[in-house]
């Protein structure tokens, strides 16, 4: 499949970096050497999300959006799954690093949520602010219902979690604690790559 970049907004500018950990494809927008306002996009999607949300930023904000390993137009590299999202909240990190930020505001929406929600957590100095957007669970995909991650159903349907020993936590007393449980790997034969490219969303422009 042969993808052909979209043109972008006006004011915003597309640039290919290189960081210690792959190509990264950078969207920024606003005062150079303004406030720093990191977005991170959610699955099926791309830096492109953004846009929109990058241009109503007031001024004085610096906007950055960065297309994930694997989407759009960054390299498509392999996510090793016992990571969790940690491979992807390093890629984070290797760019922050690369790009001289010392603090930003960070922004995850859907899976991007739980990829800034790792990165708080593992850069709690980074992060002046952390703002989730419709953010995925860290106890799965749409299986739990309440802070405490409580299953819908006693199998996890719909979690995207496997019923294997060690990995459902239990189901009554004895479960670990919230903290213990978050981001938890899946099994170790769970390794994936995404290498089969997102386009980034068609875009109509009036006219």
């Amino acid at each position: 499949m042969i993808i052909t970049p979209i043109p972008h907004l006006d004011g915003i500018t597309s640039r290919m970096l290189e960081t210690p950990r792959g190509r990264v494809h950078l969207l920024q927008a606003g005062a150079t050497e303004g406030r720093p306002v990191l977005f991170v996009h959610g699955n099926a999607a791309s830096s492109t999300w953004w846009e929109e949300v990058m241009l109503a930023l007031p001024v004085g904000f610096l906007a950055l959006a960065p297309d994930l390993r694997g989407y759009g137009t960054s390299a498509c590299l392999p996510v090793d799954a016992t990571r969790g999202m940690r491979d992807l909240s390093d890629d984070i990190h290797s760019l922050v690093t690369t790009l001289g930020l010392h603090r930003f505001d960070l922004v995850g929406h859907s899976m991007g949520g739980v990829v800034a929600m790792q990165y708080t957590i593992d850069h709690p100095d980074d992060v002046s602010s952390l703002t989730l957007v419709a953010t995925g669970s860290p106890y799965g995909f749409g299986g739990t219902k309440d802070l405490d991650g409580t299953p819908c159903w006693p199998d996890y349907a719909g979690s995207g979690a496997v019923d294997q020993p060690g990995i459902l936590p239990p189901a009554a007393s004895g479960r670990p604690q919230r903290h213990q449980r978050l981001f938890a790997p899946p099994p170790p034969q769970t390794v994936g790559c995404w290498c089969s490219r997102v386009p980034a969303p068609q875009r109509r422009r009036p006219g």
